[in-house]
């Protein structure tokens, strides 16, 4: 039905206006059942969820949380759940695995969570002059996310195809509306992330000459408590191998600190043939650190967040845009 320029009736206006939201209603409804039927079509690719976790309470509490938040609103198809792994060090006990799997598996059998060792030691000390508030721990886990668990037996022994990372503070605040790793296989994606943020890369710099004519072009650093990638690309990209051999090489991450993040940052500039995406269409949190859909980070502060996480067993509680308010959101 066509509505033309001229003068009509009250009556024929009514019907036009009507046609019109129902037509773009329709045509909203088909394009999102469109997408999910074209998704559930799709061949599953062989993706991994990756976390690393502190050997403590508060620790094990957060990971449960994140783990709920991805059962709840990764939307897959077909409860075809993604495995998880959970990386940690020499402190972690069996009773802390006990509750993970616990408070999580209990009843949906279909999730898949295995642990394994990761090597956080080292004899190397920082230098005096590098950054004092970057402890040793926080140096290897930046280690970690840029070269070590890139080489850990239980990911290349999976033959995974994608890795995302999730740390044990983060959580999906909302439904993804899309497999991301679907998503990121059907657009033929090689790295995917959330946010940005802005730390000093002066220890960094004098590798990065040795890539980039113009090392300005690293302006900011991936916020990479989530992000996926395609491991195929990291490995068989041989700039980027380059670049992290040389990061890792002599212990200039943990002796001089660079953030994984930098690193990661760096390393989508120095491969001028990756292709990258930065996707804001997902409502995501780490920690107070809040990125409601379509909306940048801000930093909001929930007094109580901190008594409600030690009942993640229970509930899973998030912060959904910029106010203070958590949402608790009962596990049966």
């Amino acid at each position: 039905m066509k509505c033309y320029n001229v003068t009509v009736s009250t009556p024929k206006m009514l019907i036009c206006l009507v046609t019109t939201i129902v037509t773009t209603i329709y045509f909203g409804i088909f394009r999102n059942d469109y997408d999910f039927i074209s998704e559930n079509n799709y061949y599953q690719p062989r993706g991994v969820i990756a976390t690393l976790i502190r050997s403590d309470d508060r620790s094990v509490f957060l990971t449960i949380n994140m783990i709920h938040s991805v059962v709840r609103f990764h939307s897959i198809k077909n409860n075809s759940f993604y495995p998880i792994i959970i990386f940690h060090d020499n402190s972690f006990t069996s009773a802390m695995r006990q509750r993970i799997v616990s408070c999580t598996v209990r009843n949906n059998t279909e999730i898949k969570i295995s642990f394994a060792l990761a090597d956080l030691q080292t004899s190397i000390q920082p230098n005096n002059r590098s950054r004092s508030n970057k402890p040793i721990s926080y140096r290897l886990m930046c280690r970690f996310w840029t070269h070590d668990i890139f080489y850990h037996p239980s990911i290349t022994g999976g033959q995974y195809d994608y890795l995302m990372r999730m740390d044990a503070d983060s959580y999906f605040s909302d439904v993804t509306k899309k497999d991301l790793f679907i998503y990121t296989d059907k657009q033929k994606l090689d790295y995917v992330y959330r946010a940005e943020y802005w730390e000093p890369i002066t220890p960094m710099k004098p590798v990065l000459k040795h890539f980039l004519y113009d090392i300005s072009e690293v302006s900011s650093c991936i916020y990479n408590n989530f992000f996926i990638v395609r491991l195929k690309w990291y490995h068989e990209s041989k700039r980027v191998q380059t670049f992290v051999n040389e990061l890792v090489r002599d212990d200039l991450m943990i002796r001089e600190y660079i953030g994984d993040g930098c690193a990661h940052a760096a390393m989508l500039k120095i491969d001028n043939q990756v292709k990258v995406e930065r996707i804001t269409d997902i409502s995501y949190g780490h920690n107070f650190h809040v990125m409601p859909r379509k909306s940048g980070m801000r930093y909001v502060v929930a007094e109580r967040f901190e008594a409600e996480i030690k009942k993640s067993c229970q509930q899973l509680t998030v912060l959904r845009d910029t106010s203070d308010i958590l949402t608790q959101i009962p596990i049966p």
